[in-house]
This record gives C-alpha cells, sequence and structure tokens, in this order.
C-alpha cells in the first residue's frame, strides 16, 4: 500500500512552563502557555497565556484548517529535580490538560487526532542550558557529571554532592524553571500546504487564512520531525543606575552607574553635579567632582554563588576629584580637590525586584587647593584674600544610595534580546 505523504504545517510549538521562560526574538516567538508549580491547569490569566490562548483560537477556530489535521502530537517534559516517576506523572498531566483543553474549547478538534508523549524529566535540555551559562559554579564538572551518567538519580546524588551543593542550588533556582515545560511542535496534514513562516500564527490581518492555501510546495516529506523550539532566555546584570539619597536632600543632584563584572567585582562611577546661585547671588553652591570605585562583594564562595548580584557586602579601593566655588553671603572659597586613594565599606539589600538600596561610608586621603575671597558691590565682585592648600585625611564618603539594576534579556544560545 502507498505510504500516505504528510506535510508540515509549522504553526504550533508550544512551550508549557510552570515558571517564567521570557520570549525569543519574535521571528522565532513560541507560544507560551504556563503552569504555576507541581500544577496542570490551563489558567488564562496567569503569565501571558491569554496571548498564548489567542494564538490557538486564530488557528484551531478555521475550520477549513482543522478538517485537514490528521495529528497534533504534544511532548511533554518536566525537569530533572525531585523525583522521577512523579515528573514524569506531572508532564502526562500536563500534556493531558493541553490536549483537554483543546477539545473542549474547539469541539471540531477530532481528539483522536491529538497525540501525547510526555517524555520524563529533560536531561538534554539541562545539559545544553548549563554548557551555555558561564555563571554555574564548577560547569566542567557538572557537565562531566552529567556526560558520564546514565542512571538520573545517581546523577542527581552527585550533584547534590559536588562542592557541598553549591553548583546545585544554582541550577535549581536559576535553571530548572526553563525545563518544566511540554513542546508541541508538530501538527500533521492530510494535504500539501504551503509551509508558513512560524511568525504568521501571530498575524491578525483578514488574508493569513487565505495564504494559508496560496501557491504551491514541490518538496515533499515522508516523515514527520520536531520544529526547533526556540532556546529560551535569562536575565543577565546589565548596569545599574544610582543615586544618593543624602546628597538629594541637600539639593545636590547626583548620579552613579555600577558595572557589575561579576559575582566578585564590579566598577562604579559617580557624578555630582550641584551648580546653584541663590538670592542674587548672596549664596553659592556649584560643585562639579567625579569618582570611581573598584568593589570587590564579600562572602563565601557558596553565598556569593547563590546570592543576587550587587548585594551584601563589600569592599571598594576609589579615587576622585573635582572643582567647587562656595560662597555664603560675603564670604566664599573657589577651588579645586582630588582624593589620591580611598578604601570604602559598604551594603546593599534588595528592597524589590530590580532595587536595591546601599550604605557606604568611605575614608581617604583629600587634598585640595583653595582661594578665599570676600564679595563686594552686591555680591559682582569678587576681592581675593588669600590661597592656600589643605589636606585631610578621614571620611571622604558617605552614601544611602537608591539602586535600579537593569538587566539584559540573553537568549541561552548567546543572543541578546532586550533590556529590563
Amino acid at each position: 500500500m502507498k505510504k500516505e505523504l504528510f506535510k508540515i504545517l509549522s504553526v504550533v510549538c508550544f512551550l508549557i512552563s510552570v515558571t517564567g521562560i521570557t520570549h525569543a526574538q519574535e521571528e522565532m516567538r513560541p507560544m507560551l502557555l504556563y503552569f504555576r508549580i507541581d500544577c496542570a491547569a490551563v489558567e488564562r490569566d496567569y503569565v501571558d497565556n491569554t496571548r498564548t490562548l489567542e494564538a490557538f483560537h486564530r488557528i484551531f477556530s478555521d475550520s477549513a484548517l482543522v478538517s485537514r489535521i490528521d495529528t497534533v502530537i504534544v511532548t511533554s517534559y518536566a525537569s530533572p529535580d525531585g523525583d522521577e516517576p512523579y515528573n514524569l506523572r506531572l508532564a502526562r498531566q500536563r500534556s493531558v490538560a493541553v490536549k483537554g483543553y483543546l477539545v473542549w474549547k474547539y469541539p471540531h478538534l477530532n481528539q483522536y487526532r491529538i497525540v501525547v508523549r510526555p517524555q520524563g524529566e529533560n536531561w538534554q535540555g539541562l545539559r545544553s542550558l548549563i554548557a551555555a551559562d558561564y555563571a554555574v559554579p564548577h560547569q566542567k564538572e557538572v557537565l562531566q557529571i552529567l556526560n558520564k551518567n546514565t542512571d538520573s538519580r545517581l546523577c542527581k546524588e552527585q550533584l547534590r554532592r559536588l562542592d557541598g551543593g553549591i553548583s546545585y542550588t544554582y541550577i535549581r533556582e536559576h535553571i530548572l524553571h526553563n525545563l518544566r515545560h511540554a513542546s508541541v511542535c508538530t501538527v500533521r496534514l492530510k494535504e500539501p500546504l504551503p509551509l508558513l513562516d512560524r511568525t504568521d500564527i501571530f498575524r491578525s490581518d483578514s488574508t493569513r487564512t487565505n495564504e494559508l492555501y496560496r501557491g504551491s510546495l514541490k518538496t515533499e516529506v515522508s516523515s514527520v520531525y520536531p520544529l526547533p523550539v526556540s532556546s529560551s532566555t535569562i536575565k543577565r546584570p546589565l548596569f545599574a543606575l544610582k543615586t544618593n539619597l543624602l546628597f538629594d536632600a541637600a539639593l545636590m543632584p547626583n548620579i552613579e552607574i555600577e558595572v557589575p563584572v561579576n559575582k566578585r567585582w564590579s566598577l562604579n562611577g559617580e557624578l555630582m553635579f550641584p551648580w546653584w546661585l541663590l538670592d542674587g547671588d548672596r549664596y553659592c553652591m556649584q560643585i562639579l567632582a567625579g569618582g570611581l570605585e573598584g568593589r570587590y562583594w564579600l562572602g563565601s564562595h557558596r553565598n556569593r554563588g547563590n546570592r543576587k548580584i550587587l548585594t551584601g557586602h563589600f569592599l571598594g579601593l576609589y579615587a576622585g576629584g573635582g572643582k567647587y566655588d562656595l560662597q555664603w553671603q560675603e564670604k566664599g572659597y573657589q577651588g579645586e580637590f582630588f582624593i589620591a586613594a580611598g578604601i570604602s565599606y559598604g551594603y546593599a539589600v534588595s528592597i524589590a525586584k530590580h532595587f536595591r538600596l546601599e550604605f557606604n561610608l568611605g575614608i581617604g586621603l583629600l587634598r585640595t587647593n583653595y582661594e578665599f575671597y570676600h564679595a563686594r558691590d552686591n555680591y559682582q565682585t569678587l576681592l581675593w584674600q588669600n590661597s592656600g592648600t589643605y589636606t585631610w585625611f578621614g571620611p571622604t564618603k558617605a552614601k544611602i544610595s537608591l539602586v535600579w539594576l537593569l538587566n539584559r534579556k540573553i537568549k541561552k544560545g548567546g543572543q541578546n534580546d532586550s533590556l529590563n
């Protein structure tokens, strides 16, 4: 009997997850259905499910297209964490939940055409994500454990024991949630149809349905294979914007930017620029100052690996300088100053998802060359009295800063997505 040839309609690519997998670029955007942890119920209002279910509707509400569907294959996975039989049951329940939703929402879609294929724990996905994440503690050793062990139970035990569980803690907190998904990647059709670009399912114009059947497809395939699933994304810190609340309270505008080099090191730059003349030039506060500081974030390897970026205790080495003009009624000082070296200690705590509160105190050597003057003629003429040099060793920095951390979304494969 002649084998029936199928065409692949590349319009369905579900990723069903219990926690946040961020969208990839638009041309590779999958449809995402999110599940709460340890849950297999389809919830419209959870995360971005509304958008996904609307995309489903644009496909499966087309009765002409549905009549040509031969098979819908739902392949599901669970993250390699916890009990393996339980993970297999959970993956199966999520596949069944997707099938149940489609059958309930679209009665004209034959339920016997929907095939669920739970795969259990996604070890291959775990290897790929770890290989792409340079921040995984002991990444090389972790990959060696994954590659040499075929027994999942033994593999989990060795990962938990590696360096006291540091690597496994990072994997559980930053990677495993990306593997709690099911990928529905294949829709088989009974009749030849042109292959669609995957972005087509997100178009809302009226011509989309007509274009489904326009043209011809010369290449035929005799087997069905999964469409490539767009890789998930992770968030990595790009930089932090900050303002010193003590200076703000004194009406001294300022801004800082801190760039994390890794979990241990960061570079902080600051600029202060109050430029006030008040009460007819009777009072003057004009300062332009800047500085740089290298910071080393403290903590054991285990604690530092598990801590959020730019949080905790740190030590810093800083230098800076600037110029000033300070006047109070008839008397004033002008000059330049520099901080040859300073040592700082600080602590930063997370107060919201993207915000930190930072406390910082520094001791250093400050030197200034100044000129003392008297203001005359209604403060329009400055009479220079004397000049000198002053050196100070002691506190030269005090901060309570509000920190706004900006992240970059990076696809696990290494491509940048966007800022957040």
